[in-house]
């Protein structure tokens, strides 16, 4: 998928993690805003990635290492964004001031992402260092405008989300 499609796929499950856990408008933030970039974040180990520019010298480094949907793409990723999670509802307080909602939208936004890239045509290697990727039994070409489609989907359905939160602030 594309850094587009990334992007209001992690915004989108930060704003169900703000439905869910009946966040404030300061948290609500701090969980979109981790939402996003923790939809960016599995591709810091691919230097042209749109993340990847960004942060060269470690998207360089990564990528030379584990080369590109590897670890970054694995169950090893999944746990350790499930472990942060977890660590997050655990040892933070809930509060606009802490690190929690920032935390916990980078896990949902991380994990999102690994869930489209699944969807995509090629997979992801969730049992790295195997190669073997795994995909959705029906997948989207990625550039297609079904993923377009879906996107700005995602892209109406965030929108009215922040809308909506807006009108209870």
């Amino acid at each position: 998928m594309m850094a587009f499609t990334h992007i209001a796929a992690g915004g989108a499950s930060a704003l169900v993690l703000s439905d869910l856990l009946h966040a404030q408008a300061a948290q609500a933030v701090l969980l979109l805003a981790g939402g996003v970039l923790g939809g960016m974040l599995p591709d810091i180990d691919h230097p042209a990635s749109a993340f990847g520019r960004r942060v060269l010298p470690v998207s360089m480094t990564i990528a030379a290492i584990f080369g590109h949907r590897g670890i970054t793409h694995s169950f090893i990723a999944v746990a350790a964004m499930l472990f942060a999670a977890w660590y997050a509802l655990h040892s933070f307080e809930w509060h606009p001031g802490y690190s929690m909602p920032f935390v916990l939208g980078v896990s949902a936004g991380y994990l999102s992402h690994l869930v489209c890239d699944w969807l995509a045509n090629s997979g992801v290697p969730l049992l790295w260092p195997m190669q073997r990727r795994f995909a959705a039994p029906v997948t989207i070409q990625t550039g297609s405008p079904v993923e377009y489609l879906i996107a700005f989907g995602l892209y109406a359905w965030l929108g009215a989300g922040i809308v909506k939160g807006l009108g209870h602030a």
